[in-house]
């Protein structure tokens, strides 16, 4: 079997995925990449490390050749997580891979929002509904503290909230979902607290925190309602494939 039918059967097609992925990280990056580091199964292939060269090479006009191959590339990623378990201090800092947030019904600003989501609330408060308020966006440098917002419950009658976690890879989304109802992100978990209304107070009063923490090697959120100090928590599921 000659050496381009192995290459086009066996190889190509895989190839091609990694390729797609370089291809797009480059996209969203500048210019001053100093170097290239190959991890995983892959990353000892030459034949891999080629063709990532050459891709690379199509944004500097010439063969792409300051990448680096460790000595046992499949083990790279596993030796990294066993360093960070035993000092999680050698990350300095982490890049989110995509937008996270929730979707919240602020007051109505028509600078800012679309006439298509507003709608008057049961106090007679115009609000917008569907509105993606991002704890982070994508690309920024997620700082070692929680993120937090609040919320008040959807009515006064509500005693149990809801909270849906949303992701997307997409830049400037402002709703969670289009004029047509459709999501246009992607629901990565969803945090379920009881807020319990005895003494009938308003919702303004009724407030409910959320925080979502991005230090680790998992995304926590949890939400805690100030009346009863009650608290629920969840890890996200980023590790899926975005939408």
């Amino acid at each position: 079997m000659s050496y381009s039918l192995v290459e086009k059967k066996i190889f190509q097609f895989t190839v091609d995925g990694i390729l797609d992925c370089v291809k797009a990280a480059f996209k969203q990056l500048d210019d001053n990449i100093n170097t290239v580091y190959l991890v995983g199964g892959f990353g000892g292939c030459k034949f891999v490390r080629r063709k990532i060269e050459e891709a690379i090479g199509e944004y500097h006009g010439a063969l792409y050749d300051n990448t680096v191959c460790p000595q046992q590339s499949d083990l790279a990623v596993v030796h990294g997580a066993v360093m960070w378990r035993k000092d999680p201090s050698i990350i300095q800092s982490r890049a989110a891979d995509a937008a996270y947030g929730i979707g919240t019904g602020p007051v109505f600003n028509s600078l800012v929002h679309d006439e298509h989501y507003k709608f008057v609330d049961e106090d007679g408060i115009q609000r917008c509904n569907n509105v993606f308020e991002v704890f982070v966006l994508k690309g920024e440098v997620v700082k070692d503290e929680e993120y937090k917002t609040t919320i008040i419950p959807s009515h006064q009658r509500s005693t149990r909230e809801y909270i849906s976690i949303y992701s997307t890879t997409d830049d400037g989304v402002q709703y969670v979902r289009d004029k047509e109802g459709k999501l246009t992100v992607r629901k990565i978990g969803e945090l379920v607290i009881d807020v319990p209304n005895p003494e009938n107070k308003p919702r303004r009063e009724r407030k409910v925190d959320i925080f979502m923490d991005f230090s680790g090697t998992e995304i926590r959120a949890r939400a805690q309602y100030r009346i009863t100090g009650q608290e629920v928590k969840t890890v996200c599921d980023f590790l899926s494939n975005q939408d």
